[in-house]
This record gives C-alpha cells, sequence and structure tokens, in this order.
C-alpha cells in the first residue's frame, strides 16, 4: 500500500511540474493502470511505458490512455511472443525505442552486457515484427522523442 501511495505522490508531482512520467512496471499491471488512469490520464500529459513488457491487452490500455510504448531487447527474443504482439499494434506516432542497458541485451548479442550502440538490433527486428523499414521506424522514434520532450 505504501508503494501505491508514493506512486501517487510521484504521480501528482510530476503533473504539477507538467513533465512527462516514465513508468516501468513488472507483474503489477492491472495495479500500475488502474493508478496511472485515475491519477495520471486525466491530464493528458505524456507517459512512456519503458521497457514495455506487456502483452496485447496492456498494450491497448496504454494507447487507449495516449500513453507511449518503449520497447527494449525483449522484443527481439523469440519466446517474447505477447511483446511482439504488442509491439504490432502501436501506431508509429507512439513508439520508442531503448536499451535498458546494461539489462536485457537484443538478440543477436544476448547474454552479454547490452550497450547503447545495441539499440540498433531493437530497431531492426521492431521494424521486421511491424513490416515497415528501419529508417522509417527511425524517423518515427526521433519525432516521438523530440515532441515527448519539446526538443
Amino acid at each position: 500500500e505504501v508503494q501505491r501511495t508514493v506512486f501517487v505522490c510521484q504521480l501528482d508531482l510530476a503533473r504539477q511540474a507538467r513533465k512527462p512520467v516514465i513508468i516501468h512496471t513488472r507483474d503489477a499491471w492491472q495495479d500500475t493502470l488502474r493508478i496511472l488512469r485515475a491519477h495520471w490520464a486525466p491530464a493528458g500529459l505524456p507517459c512512456i511505458m519503458h521497457c514495455f513488457s506487456g502483452g496485447p491487452e496492456e498494450a491497448r490500455q496504454c494507447l487507449d490512455m495516449g500513453f507511449y510504448l518503449s520497447f527494449a531487447g525483449v522484443v527481439t527474443f523469440p519466446k517474447a511472443v505477447r511483446v511482439q504482439q504488442a509491439a504490432r499494434l502501436a501506431p508509429a506516432d507512439r513508439l520508442l525505442v531503448e536499451t535498458d542497458a546494461p539489462y536485457l541485451a537484443p538478440v543477436p548479442v544476448r547474454g552479454r552486457r547490452n550497450e547503447p550502440a545495441y539499440v540498433v538490433h531493437t530497431a531492426r527486428r521492431l521494424a521486421e515484427l511491424r513490416g515497415e523499414g528501419a529508417d522509417g521506424l527511425a524517423a518515427a522514434v526521433v519525432s516521438n522523442f523530440r515532441r515527448l520532450f519539446g526538443l
């Protein structure tokens, strides 16, 4: 309960400062989404679902609230079928790509210490899953990042 209370306080602070939030949730999707729906989505401010690990249903809920889905190396793992399904659902204007370094190195470097340079593997796989070119995906991700952070 303490964690939920502190989470709501952090959302309140970000809302007051008019700053985006970056959320990393594991094994707590329903609690996280319930709190975000009640305390963040009504503000209409950006939210990035960092290292997205949910499936299609979680993706739909996040996208319905206008959130961005950020995919890390997990999307390249052969057994990460639900994450891959979610990646196909996200519109290009709601996608981000990340490393989550030093963790979750993408295939073909899985098992190594993850590095920022490896994000290219994640981006290529994400583009492949979505049936689009890597250059187009990269342009969309850069545009999304700039829009999110006002650059």
